[in-house]
């Protein structure tokens, strides 16, 4: 059974998950994107369509870190890291 997940909410999910790989707040996501806090948190609950600059922004900012989002030809959702990007949890 294929289950039609709208863009928005893959995009979301794509977010939080490289936040969680970086070991990053959504204040840290934003800082680095250069966009507000309240933006971050609105486009990963889905409550807001993010404006093409701002997914620009936010894409910069996790590649910048070393993590790649994308999506193969069969919809797999895929988020990769290099070993020595990530950053140990916070004490």
């Amino acid at each position: 059974m294929t289950i039609n997940v709208p863009s928005r909410m893959i995009y979301a999910a794509q977010i939080r998950a490289a936040r969680a790989l970086l070991n990053w707040s959504q204040g840290d996501l934003a800082e680095r994107a250069g966009i507000s806090k309240q933006s971050v948190n609105r486009i990963e609950n889905g409550s807001m369509d993010a404006r093409f600059s701002t997914m620009t922004a936010l894409n910069d900012a996790i590649r910048g870190a070393g993590v790649e989002m994308g999506e193969d030809s069969s919809g797999t959702v895929r988020l990769s890291v290099a070993r020595d990007r990530l950053l140990p949890p916070s004490a």
